[in-house]
């Protein structure tokens, strides 16, 4: 084996504690901040920001005009009646018991007689008002008596889907806002740190939630999809203000770092839920069937997949779609630094690279690093190479050496890591891995294909910026 060979991965799992360059941008923690009440000398926490965050939404729900959206408003604020009553300032408790009272009156007559009658407010002809399938739209009572902020942000999650399948465009866009604010600031809690983002036994407790997985996918697929859609030929986006993104972007990585860790070495099947360890093993036979189906992407969250392994399709389409969002971003006009930053996205991607299989950097190289260097302005692009570009460039390096060294002289596939967890014979085994180091290098012939390109442009920009300054120096002779 040569010197250069593929290193082992790493013991340990990367720490995706709530460092500097992963903090709430003031967007994410303050886009409500002028709507608070005057503070009357009392400095309050963080968690009482969050919880009258979480009220703003709630009364914004529970005071639209159609009923489903009531309805989930008056269980949040039901929730926060419970649950969170002490963390409330005496207005604002008041503000929830004349609401929950005026529910009483006239909200569960209306419930019960008119249901039927009331006009859909949904836009009839628009794909807007597609709703996301398989989702059970009620959240289990004992999530809050364990542990509020779980509860709490699976009901924040679907709230937003509520809200993006019944109400028009403009109404919702609104409130997605606020939605979006209570979700980044669920994210930076201590409660919700301590207990589900800094240890392993955290992770596997917030991935046997059912609900947590399941609503944080189709938050995701909606944004994804819509932004897709929306970005116009000039690089504008149609569909999300740079508001709305600042919000987004910060919280889809964090959700990615955790679904990053679930693959790192260490993790065994006495650490993670049973059904997220039967998610990260794939047949041979399903391996090749994605890769005769897809374009190397490994499309996965399909609806096939979704009956063959519901928390497979979930994880791997959330994963695949935080790519392809955050790649979308790189060529909206302006993202360079407002929406994305160098230090924060490059460490969601980097802290993670030795636990990557080569289908899952194959991903990220075709849909974040490509896009990221065909858009990239030329004035930051030092930095973006030192904290992403070079470190994944290192990392494809060494796989690609070791991987190749052991195909070519030891006819056998090497450090069965970089392929998953394959299930089958020896030989499928190998034959499998053979296919996926071939759409592995491919995708990285495509990475250097574009950073020659990016060289070729550079030079010609050089070329020009030179022959401008000679023909200025020519005219001051003159």
């Amino acid at each position: 084996e040569p010197a250069h060979g593929r290193r082992q991965p790493p013991r340990g799992f990367p720490s995706i504690s709530m460092d500097a360059s992963c903090l709430p941008t003031e967007a994410a923690t303050g886009a409500d901040r002028d709507s608070d009440p005057p503070n009357s000398g009392q400095v309050r926490t963080e968690e009482e920001l969050y919880v009258e965050s979480f009220l703003k939404v709630s009364l914004l729900l529970a005071n639209q005009e159609l009923i489903k959206v009531q309805l989930h408003g008056y269980k949040m604020l039901q929730h926060l009646l419970k649950y969170r009553s002490e963390k409330l300032s005496s207005a604002n408790l008041l503000k929830l018991m004349l609401q929950l009272v005026k529910s009483d009156h006239d909200l569960v007559l209306e419930s019960t007689d008119s249901r039927s009658s009331m006009p859909d407010k949904r836009p009839q002809n628009s794909d807007w008002s597609a709703a996301p399938t398989g989702i059970n739209e009620t959240i289990s009572s004992h999530q809050g008596m364990d542990c509020p902020i779980l509860a709490e942000h699976n009901l924040l999650c679907e709230a937003f889907i509520i809200a993006t399948s019944c109400l028009g465009i403009q109404q919702y866009m609104g409130m997605l806002l606020c939605l979006l604010n209570s979700l980044n600031r669920i994210w930076i809690q201590m409660e919700w740190n301590c207990k589900y983002v800094r240890t392993m036994s955290g992770l596997s407790n917030l991935f046997s939630d059912g609900q947590f997985l399941k609503m944080s996918y189709h938050v995701v697929k909606f944004c994804e999809e819509k932004l897709m859609n929306g970005i116009n030929e000039y690089g504008a986006c149609d569909v999300f203000s740079t508001a709305l993104l600042e919000l987004i972007i910060p919280l889809f990585l964090r959700l990615l770092r955790c679904i990053h860790v679930l693959w790192t070495a260490e993790i065994g099947v006495d650490l993670l839920p049973a059904e997220v360890e039967k998610a990260k093993t794939l047949s041979c036979m399903e391996l090749d069937h994605l890769l005769e189906i897809s374009d190397g992407l490994y499309t996965i969250d399909s609806e096939e997949s979704f009956r063959e392994n519901e928390t497979r399709a979930l994880l791997e389409g959330t994963r695949q779609r935080v790519y392809n969002f955050i790649g979308l971003c790189t060529t909206i006009k302006g993202a360079f630094p407002k929406l994305l930053e160098s230090l924060s996205v490059g460490n969601a991607f980097t802290e993670a690279l030795g636990c990557m299989e080569l289908r899952h950097l194959g991903k990220l190289i075709r849909l974040v690093v490509i896009p990221l260097v065909k858009h990239c302005p030329r004035e930051i692009l030092e930095e973006w190479t030192v904290n992403l570009l070079e470190p994944i460039l290192l990392e494809c390096e060494d796989r690609l050496h070791g991987t190749w060294f052991y195909l070519l002289y030891k006819r056998q596939a090497h450090n069965l890591f970089n392929y998953g967890n394959l299930v089958g014979e020896d030989e499928q085994i190998n034959k499998m891995g053979y296919k996926l180091l071939l759409e592995f290098t491919r995708k990285m012939s495509d990475l250097l294909e574009a950073l020659a390109f990016m060289e070729k442009l550079l030079c010609l920009y050089m070329k020009m910026l030179n022959l401008s300054a000679t023909r200025t120096l020519s005219l001051l002779k003159i």
